[in-house]
């Protein structure tokens, strides 16, 4: 009976894990911004129902204050949720939209990145799990044409099984800094989306649609539209060892009518990177397969392989067959009580091929570039995070 209850308590520890991060998404394959399949705290920008699952913890993502949001150029924010009576509230700073700066980017607008993001969660369960979000975010230059303004709702519920969410864009603005004054202006945009446990697997669909119009001398529009619809699977090995599988069909469409980029290239692919391109299309099929083991009482390792089994891309002169779509993670997480430090292992720097950095992760976030696969000593650990948990 003492060894069951060992066993069973074991399960449950590795069922909530303590941490919580980029960092731990990152190197098990996953967006940044969230897992359909994954139990983390980045899931509340994702469905803000989880906010009910991850709670009574401050989390902090180490990194400059808005810019880049890798592994090379974290970007830093962080926040503090807390449960109050039947609520859970939560105030995160720093939590910019890498889209919505990726678009701003790709109209020609320089330094216009959002910055003094602040997102307000609050969240509650009444046999319904819900939750909900309202980021805001403005700057200006003195002095300059420069300024910036967004702003997003997130809603989601939980039902047993069963999520689904809604995220909208509802204001994202800019002015460049150049003398001609190119302005942004975004339509409303929209990420929709259902889970589903299903049998001991999870099946998702994830639709994503944003638009806006670039102005300098005449107005030129910037779309992007994503689906993938997926199935994801965590197998327990032993009471320390969790096995993570998921696969899906993407197709994403982009078109950016301000761009001059109309051949393949390391701006083109089914990331944010694809922005940049006058004309792109792609179907694929990614597989990521993932792995996270407590090596001891106090290290947690974790690794994963993404690949692209089957894809087709095109853009407005060519058509061809995926390259280039394997890329590796890992990363460890340090455990002092209730207190994570996570981090992605880095590897040294190589050189990169034309395609590599746009398809290489079949989840478009580009986790450390490219690589030589030499183990880095001197940086052994990327885009820290820190989680607390009372």
């Amino acid at each position: 009976m003492k060894k069951q209850l060992t066993v069973a308590l074991g399960l449950a520890v590795l069922a909530t894990p303590a941490f919580a991060s980029k960092a731990r998404l990152q190197a098990l394959g996953e967006d940044n911004y969230g897992s359909q399949y994954i139990n983390d705290n980045r899931n509340i920008w994702l469905n803000a129902a989880q906010i009910n699952n991850h709670k009574d913890l401050v989390t902090y993502e180490f990194g400059t204050e808005s810019t880049g949001d890798d592994a090379a150029t974290a970007r830093g924010e962080g926040g503090v949720y807390k449960t109050h009576g039947n609520l859970v509230w939560g105030v995160h700073f720093g939590g910019a939209s890498s889209t919505g700066n990726a678009m701003r980017a790709a109209a020609g607008l320089t330094g216009a990145d959002e910055q003094n993001n602040l997102d307000v969660f609050v969240g509650g369960d009444a046999g319904l799990k819900w939750g909900a979000n309202l980021g805001y975010a403005k700057t200006a230059a003195e002095g300059s044409n420069l300024s910036a303004e967004s702003m997003r709702t997130r809603l989601g519920v939980i039902s047993g099984d069963t999520q689904a969410y809604a995220n909208i864009n509802l204001i994202n603005n800019a002015k460049g800094t150049d003398a001609g004054g190119r302005k942004f202006e975004g339509n409303m945009g929209y990420q929709l989306g259902v889970i589903q446990a299903w049998n001991g697997n999870t099946l998702f669909a994830d639709y994503r649609s944003f638009g806006a119009e670039s102005t300098i001398a005449d107005k030129k529009d910037i779309s992007l539209k994503r689906l993938e619809v997926g199935i994801g699977h965590i197998e327990r090995l032993n009471d320390k060892t969790s096995l993570f599988t998921k696969a899906s069909y993407l197709m994403a469409e982009v078109d950016n009518e301000r761009s001059t980029t109309t051949a393949f290239g390391g701006a083109c692919g089914t990331g944010n990177l694809a922005i940049f391109c006058q004309e792109y299309k792609t179907s694929q099929v990614p597989v990521v397969v993932g792995l996270e083991t407590e090596a001891t009482s106090w290290l947690t390792l974790r690794g994963s392989v993404g690949a692209v089994v089957w894809g087709s891309e095109e853009d407005k002169t060519n058509e061809r067959s995926i390259q280039n779509a394997t890329i590796i993670n890992a990363g460890a997480t340090l455990k002092f009580g209730e207190l994570s430090v996570d981090g992605v292992i880095g590897n040294n720097a190589g050189a990169a091929g034309a395609n590599d950095a746009a398809n290489s992760n079949p989840n478009g976030t580009n986790a450390n570039g490219t690589n030589s696969g030499t183990l880095r000593t001197d940086s052994l650990m990327s885009r820290v995070s820190m989680t607390y948990k009372f």
